[in-house]
């Protein structure tokens, strides 16, 4: 239930506005809705339902993540992820302390395209240490120093991360093919490159925790990588949807020609035709011999309806007049005459 104002604290509230001692809060509280300023001067280019998308394929990536990570470390691990937000590169780049460990991927590798489709993976240091020491044979604690990692450890941390990476093939797998390729590791956030510092980028926030080690796994996807994406995945779906096109149209000419083709014809021997008057017509009696159009020897058209299909040779089979099909008719040429 909302809280009810007595009468002075009313009176105090007033006062306070009167005299500009306290400024007008206008949030609305009731609705619980957090109001976030748009700035136009970097417009957002990805859509809700794409920050959906990705929010559903790497929650998937968390759970198999989890349990990689606790098969290799053979220790409890769990990794859940937080939020999927756009934001400018440079903001994600301030926010990483100068001594990081982030993992250059291509997320579309491929011998035939010389262009890298970059994607980070930025992974806590108190992580790392962790993985490092139970990789060892330790009990899986981060150092209590903060201090670089050495050429063993970065060696150690490229076979993990290498691992991490081709997990990703997985989880796309159901909307697009990828292929993930760990390019490098990177120890330095200010010396990163590729990556303009106002280009557009999307954020996934995982929260890791080994043992009792808690930590982050930030992904950095930029914008000109989500495009490629999203432009193959438009147009694998268009072409999935041609072919389904394709094959409907193809079942429904063989729903059609399959009942078709049990219908009742009527198929007509045609000996010749010629015209009489109708006198001639009336005075016909039995014995009357009528002269056709055609010779003696030409062939009997046979006709489906008004239109000639073929043409044969009259004879008999099995004591019953019959015609032996000797050639067919190009259709729309063979009309009855």
């Amino acid at each position: 239930m909302s809280e009810i104002l007595s009468q002075s604290q009313i009176d105090s509230l007033l006062n306070s506005l009167t005299s500009g001692d306290q400024e007008i809060d206008t949030t609305e509280h009731g609705k619980g809705k957090k109001i976030k300023e748009y700035d136009f001067r970097s417009p957002k280019l990805f859509t809700r339902e794409q920050l959906k998308l990705l929010y559903s394929i790497y929650e998937n990536y968390a759970r198999l993540l989890s349990s990689h990570i606790t098969g290799i470390l053979q220790t409890y691990s769990l990794i859940e992820i937080i939020e999927v937000e756009e934001q400018q590169y440079y903001e994600f780049n301030n926010a990483l302390p100068d001594s990081v460990l982030i993992g250059t991927i291509d997320l579309l590798a491929d011998e035939n395209n010389d262009e890298e489709n970059l994607v980070m993976l930025d992974m806590s240091k108190d992580i790392c240490f962790c993985s490092i020491d139970k990789l060892l044979g330790g009990l899986g604690k981060p150092l209590e120093a903060d201090r670089e990692f050495t050429e063993i450890e970065l060696g150690i941390l490229d076979h993990l991360m290498k691992g991490i990476v081709n997990l990703m093939k997985n989880v796309w797998f159901d909307y697009l093919e990828v292929s993930p390729k760990l390019i490098k590791l990177e120890t330095n956030a200010r010396i990163l490159q590729g990556i303009g510092a106002d280009e557009n980028v999307v954020i996934v926030v995982m929260n890791i925790m080994v043992n009792e080690t808690q930590g982050k796994l930030n992904l950095c996807i930029p914008a000109v990588t989500l495009d490629s994406i999203f432009k193959m995945k438009n147009a694998q779906s268009k072409k999935k949807e041609r072919r389904e096109d394709q094959l409907s149209e193809a079942q429904r000419r063989a729903d059609i020609l399959k009942q078709i083709s049990q219908s009742d014809l009527e198929v007509t021997g045609i000996l010749g035709t010629i015209e009489v008057t109708s006198r001639d017509l009336v005075d016909l009696e039995v014995g009357d011999i009528i002269k056709l159009n055609k010779p003696e020897n030409f062939m009997v058209e046979l006709a489906v309806g008004e239109t000639v299909w073929f043409r044969g040779e009259m004879g008999l089979h099995n004591k019953k007049k019959a015609i032996a099909i000797r050639e067919s008719v190009k259709r729309g040429s063979g009309l009855i005459k």
